[in-house]
């Protein structure tokens, strides 16, 4: 019986040696693909740039209050292709004078999702030589059960620490210009055309 368990633990780790010995690691907002790449590509944040933007943070005016955690998924599939990297994804609750627009904590939480683009928010665009920023793609939820929104945005995020106090996260969205050639969606339904509800420009605070 020990000579079969032994065999076995021998076995997988072979193979999980194979698989590894296969995989090219490289670093995030680094090292660019390369046409000559083989065998499967992981981008990995090595230089924990990621860091400084996870956690929760908080925007309240008084009218809009908007909630959102960042968190780290790392070694995500680009698509269909055998080239993985680490990503920013995350949760958040936009109310407005009271009445939630969006929550996508709980039963919707990426938290509990393989998918890094399950609330619509996320990315690892990276600047190397400016770490306390980050690219991210962006759109929200669509309403009135459309199967997706018809627009899209990008999201800068920029870090950006304060003595004494607590950090600050500004908060910066450009909108792409409607993309696609029809607004409806594969079942016949249509796509939510409304204006996006989350403020573009905000500075936020850690929590």
């Amino acid at each position: 019986m020990k000579t079969k368990i032994l065999i076995t633990v021998l076995f997988f780790t072979g193979v999980f040696n194979i698989i590894n010995a296969q995989e090219t690691i490289k670093t995030l907002g680094v090292d660019d693909p390369e046409i000559t790449d083989t065998g499967d590509i992981y981008f990995k944040d090595t230089n924990n740039y990621f860091t400084n933007f996870l956690g929760e943070w908080l925007y309240d005016d008084g009218t809009t209050y908007f909630k959102v955690t960042f968190i780290k998924k790392e070694r995500v599939r680009m698509g269909p292709t055998n080239t993985y990297h680490d990503d920013i994804a995350c949760e958040y609750l936009l109310k407005v004078n009271g009445t939630t627009i969006y929550d996508t904590y709980g039963a919707n939480s990426n938290l509990n999702s393989s998918s890094s683009i399950a609330n619509y928010i996320t990315g690892s665009g990276i600047y190397a030589f400016r770490p306390n920023k980050i690219d991210l793609f962006y759109s929200e939820p669509p309403l009135n059960g459309g199967c997706h929104r018809y627009a899209s945005g990008n999201l800068l995020l920029e870090y950006t620490p304060i003595l004494g106090s607590a950090d600050e996260l500004i908060w910066t969205r450009t909108n792409n210009q409607l993309y696609g050639d029809t607004t409806e969606c594969n079942d016949g339904t249509q796509m939510d055309t409304s204006e996006f509800l989350i403020p573009a420009t905000m500075v936020l605070v850690k929590q």
